[in-house]
């Protein structure tokens, strides 16, 4: 009858160390899931941010891009014909007219423009007529439509690797109520 109290006795202290061991390794797995997940969205906003730049940063992202080689002799611009679009906004919607000119990379970028042109025209008025005037209004909105500009012409010439527009200047920018 001794013995069987002391194996009872011996079985109940083991149970709960048993019972203690699963505990804390449920609660080590639970901490290393946490940990993750935490990690986890550390790294999506992190990452998220530098992938949705606003338009400050926008301006700034244009001017700190990779500066190519110095080239020798002066720039090569294209000048383009004037677009003039309504905004949007319904039928008293104001009107842009904007004058551009496009700087480009070496006299090919600038043959292969000249023959681009109609595409390029085609891609700038659907880009500047789906604009509001609020967005156009600020100086970070006419920077962002820069740079979105310069990216719809280069991709309007199938320039895949390169960019032989690097750059896009205006000239005259006039937004008028109808």
């Amino acid at each position: 009858m001794a013995e069987k109290k002391e194996e009872t006795k011996a079985a109940a202290a083991s149970a709960p160390a048993g019972g203690n061991k699963k505990l804390i390794m449920i609660v080590i797995v639970l901490l290393v899931v946490l940990l993750a997940a935490i990690g986890g969205l550390a790294a999506y906003l992190i990452l998220g941010q530098s992938h949705a730049p606003d338009a400050a940063s926008a301006a700034h992202a244009e001017e700190a891009a990779p500066k190519k080689e110095k080239k020798d002799g002066p720039p090569i611009f294209e000048k383009m014909d004037s677009f003039v679009v309504n905004l949007t906004g319904g039928p008293t919607a104001p009107m842009l007219q904007v004058e551009m000119q496009a700087e480009l990379a070496d006299e090919e970028a600038k043959n292969n423009f000249k023959a681009y042109m109609p595409k390029i025209r085609s891609a700038v008025i659907l880009l500047l007529s789906s604009k509001g005037e609020e967005e156009l209004a600020t100086p970070d909105g006419k920077v962002k439509l820069r740079a979105q500009i310069k990216r719809i012409m280069n991709e309007a010439m199938d320039a895949a690797d390169t960019e032989p527009v690097e750059g896009v200047l205006f000239t005259s920018f006039i937004i008028q109520q109808q």
